[in-house]
Formats: structure tokens, sequence, C-alpha cells
């Protein structure tokens, strides 16, 4: 009977073990830069609005002052933000997916093992702990399954939306 995850290094799953381990930590980083970036964008978006309109109530003769120069760079910035989001999440996607084959495969192993009779009980906590926090791992914060990354999505692209508005209405 085996007590630890140590006793599985012999498994013919221990390495899979090992790198749903590496994929849920990649899935923790990517979720948190996505999240940076999306929460840097709005607040970008933001700044934006203020200095737009404080651009547009300005008379003609003091329209191009300093003010004025920092909404071109503004735009490129919260675009470069949004599509580099945007590509996260699918790599965020691209991990997952890899990450759900490796569960399910290990899950597996561990059920036809139970069958065999090579686990008296469960299986030992730290091997359920890893497969759970996989399993935590796969969603998006503040978000779950797969409707969070369609969520986030939505509001990558919303704010393009929202920078379009603010630059054609308040002319």
């Amino acid at each position: 009977m085996k007590e630890n995850l140590k006793d599985y290094e012999e498994e013919t799953f221990y390495p899979y073990l090992r790198n749903l381990v590496s994929i849920k930590n990649a899935l923790k980083r990517y979720s948190l830069l996505i999240l940076l970036l999306l929460l840097i964008s709005y607040v970008g978006t933001f700044a934006f609005a203020l200095l737009h309109s404080y651009n547009a109530q300005r008379d003609s003769f003091y329209r191009h002052n300093f003010y004025t120069g920092l909404e071109t760079p503004l735009i490129t910035l919260l675009i470069t933000f949004v599509v580099y989001g945007i590509l996260l999440l699918f790599r965020f996607n691209s991990i997952r997916e890899k990450g759900m084959i490796l569960y399910e495969e290990i899950t597996d192993e561990i059920d036809w093992s139970r069958k065999r009779k090579e686990f008296m009980h469960k299986p030992p906590i730290e091997l359920r702990i890893v497969i759970k926090e996989f399993l935590k791992s796969t969603d998006l914060p503040f978000t779950s399954g797969k409707n969070g990354q369609a969520l986030y999505v939505i509001l990558f692209l919303t704010i393009i939306l929202v920078v379009t508005l603010i630059q054609t209405i308040l002319i």
C-alpha cells in the first residue's frame, strides 16, 4: 500500500502527475497575467476617457497641447494590451485542454488501480490534493468554467468598443 507521493515514482502515471503540477502552475501564472492586463486596460480606458473629454472641452487654440499628444500612444497601448490579453486567453485554453487530458488519464489510471486492489482505500491525500488543485487552476479569476474565458474575451473587446465610442462621440 502506498502512503505518499514519493511512493508513486515507480508508477506509470507519476511523470504525468509532475507534468500536471507544472501545468497547474502555468495556468495560475497565465490567469493572473490575464487579470492584470484586463485591469490595466480598464484603468487605461478610464484615463483615455478623462483625457479625451478634457481635450474636447478646450477651445481650438489649446487643443494642441501636451495632453493631446498622449491620446494616440494611449490608444495604441490599450489595443496592444487587448490583443495580447486575447492571445494569452487562447494560450491559457490550450494549456488547460492539455492538462484536462492528463487529468482524465491520471484519474482513469487511479480508478483502474483501485479495481486491481492496489489501493486498499482512498488514494493518499497528496495525490488527491494535486488533482484538485489542478482543477481549481483551470478557472480564470472571478469566473468558473469555459464561460469564464468567453467573459474575459467580451471584457477585452468592450475596451475597444468603449475607446471607439469615446473617440467618435466626444470629438
